[in-house]
């Protein structure tokens, strides 16, 4: 399936919920929930815009949906070894700001009834593209994503081209949530926890 000669974009509206049979992943109620019922209010606070595809064939389906909002990654707040590496990864030191302007796929989801067939992978290949174009009103360098920490998930996202924001799960752990004194820390090394969420980047200039 070729998702741009088969379907249509549309931004989720209340109109587009109302025409369409009810959109589900088939896997998790919560991001069925967000798209049914909470992704609108995101929109209407400037939080988040979703985007859904419509079947051409059947405009009452939704095919997938993704919600995205503007983001960065702040390369000053990373640990010294970190953040020197992502400074010689992303620029070989050319350009060496504070933070590299991105945008963050909040939510990402396809209908329970097309798994399998590529259409997620084919939905993050339209972001980006997206996101590369010269017409882009705003500079993106990075697209962002903190994906469920869950082996199929991590596995979807890193075969698309994304990355870990840190290699090590107790690192990303220590920057998501620091800890004031070093026995605390040293007490969080020695009893690491399991993150929900892993963050992950995607940097649109690398080939």
């Amino acid at each position: 399936m070729n998702l741009l000669e088969t379907h249509n974009l549309h931004v989720l509206t209340e109109d587009i919920l109302a025409e369409c049979n009810p959109f589900t992943c088939g896997q998790d109620s919560d991001m069925d929930e967000f798209f049914r019922e909470d992704a609108l209010t995101y929109t209407h606070y400037a939080l988040g815009k979703s985007y859904c595809f419509r079947s051409l064939e059947h405009p009452e389906e939704i095919s997938a949906c993704f919600t995205i909002s503007n983001d960065s990654i702040r390369i000053y707040d990373l640990p010294s070894s970190r953040k020197n590496a992502m400074w010689k990864d992303i620029t070989n030191r050319e350009k060496m700001l504070s933070r590299y302007p991105g945008v963050l796929i909040g939510r990402l989801a396809v209908s329970e009834k097309l798994k399998g067939q590529g259409l997620g992978s084919q939905v993050l290949d339209f972001i980006k593209m997206w996101f590369r174009d010269p017409a882009n009103k705003t500079a993106c360098r990075l697209i962002i994503v903190d994906a469920k920490n869950e082996e199929p998930v991590l596995h979807f996202y890193e075969k698309n081209g994304f990355r870990f924001l840190f290699p090590r799960e107790i690192d990303e752990d220590l920057y998501t949530k620091p800890v004031g004194s070093a026995e605390e820390k040293e007490q969080r090394i020695r009893n690491p926890r399991r993150l929900r969420t892993r963050l992950m980047f995607c940097d649109l200039l690398r080939k």
